[in-house]
């Protein structure tokens, strides 16, 4: 039996947990790695009506030690409304957003406070840490890079019967929830104009409605599109063999944190297409485990040169899978953060 850390509880603080989201699956995932290296870590969601009695109570009476914030905008906001917790040792992990649109807004002088306050700063990449060091170079040792790590359930077996599809289609998958930033209309675009060309080509998108307006209108867009499938929210225990069923992973965000199910897909041997935006920018080099790509036009002709040459397609797919297990391992990640944690705490 595992003996709990003495260096105490751990409160994770989420805006999402219910909902399949980068947030929910990220929280999740260093919940259950922490758990099995001794930690006692309780969540608490921000999506739960009660949320903020729920908090109250756990630190009136859990004797947590540390405190586990995700997304800085968020963060904030509790920190304002829960003045008390300034009284615990802090950590944030910025997931995507809070970098890439609310840390552009220097108005935002609850999110600059949020940031001097918490002890450490995690962000998934290189990138990150320099813009939030160029914004204020004290923040150097504070700032902590830490990779997400990839981990997928077993699940159900899969085929692409299921799904309408035969053994001969050619199938790009796009695991993204529906909003504006996630430009799920650039695959559409570049994806119809090869399909003229290439019949067998299919689109399966995966993720849940996040902006009513925007999935209102890229459902509309597909409706007459009988190569594109639209799954919806999946549970993320099915995702491993839906992602098995395609042949190449694409992410096109305007901005990304980490293009977490493009590496699921990866890990699996899919190789990548990927916008060349911060968040995807350096995770793969081009032409090795995948391409990157700007527009409709480089798109299309990403999608078109895997779509023709199967040798080259499963070589980057080997590159890619390699890549996952070398850089992107939940061990890794867990470790890491137990480092972050025992380091603070001076416990471990």
């Amino acid at each position: 039996m595992v003996q709990e850390k003495q260096t105490g509880k751990i409160l994770i603080i989420t805006p999402f947990h219910r909902s399949r989201r980068g947030n929910s699956l990220t929280s999740e995932r260093i919940q259950a790695g922490l758990i099995k290296q001794g930690f006692t870590i309780g969540i608490v969601s921000l999506e739960e009506n009660n949320w903020l009695n729920k908090l109250h109570y756990d630190l009136a009476t859990r004797k947590y030690a540390l405190i586990h914030g995700f997304h800085a905008a968020h963060c904030g906001r509790v920190l304002e409304m829960v003045p008390e917790l300034q009284e615990l040792p802090l950590v944030l992990t910025m997931t995507g957003t809070d970098i890439n649109y609310d840390l552009k807004k220097l108005e935002n002088y609850s999110l600059i406070r949020t940031l001097q306050l918490v002890k450490r700063i995690v962000v998934f990449n290189a990138d990150f840490k320099e813009v939030l060091v160029g914004i204020n170079p004290e923040w150097e040792n504070k700032v902590v890079i830490i990779p997400q790590g990839v981990m997928l359930e077993t699940g159900n077996p899969k085929s692409r019967s299921e799904f309408g599809l035969t053994l001969d289609d050619f199938v790009f998958l796009l695991p993204s929830g529906l909003r504006p930033v996630k430009h799920i209309e650039l695959a559409i675009d570049a994806l119809e104009k090869l399909q003229e060309q290439y019949p067998e080509v299919r689109l399966i998108i995966i993720g849940t409605t996040i902006d009513p307006e925007y999935s209102r209108q890229i459902i509309k867009r597909i409706e007459n599109l009988s190569w594109v499938t639209y799954l919806g929210e999946v549970p993320h225990e099915e995702m491993k063999n839906i992602l098995l069923l395609g042949d190449v992973v694409i992410n096109t965000s305007w901005a990304e944190g980490q293009p977490q199910g493009a590496l699921e897909a990866m890990s699996l041997g899919k190789p990548a297409i990927l916008t060349a935006v911060p968040g995807n920018l350096n995770i793969i080099t081009p032409g090795q485990e995948g391409f990157y790509i700007k527009d409709v036009e480089e798109l299309r002709t990403a999608a078109e040169t895997l779509v023709r040459d199967s040798a080259l397609r499963q070589i980057m797919g080997d590159r890619a899978q390699k890549l996952v297990e070398t850089r992107f391992t939940t061990s890794q990640e867990i470790n890491r953060y137990e480092e972050l944690y025992c380091g603070i705490l001076r416990g471990c």
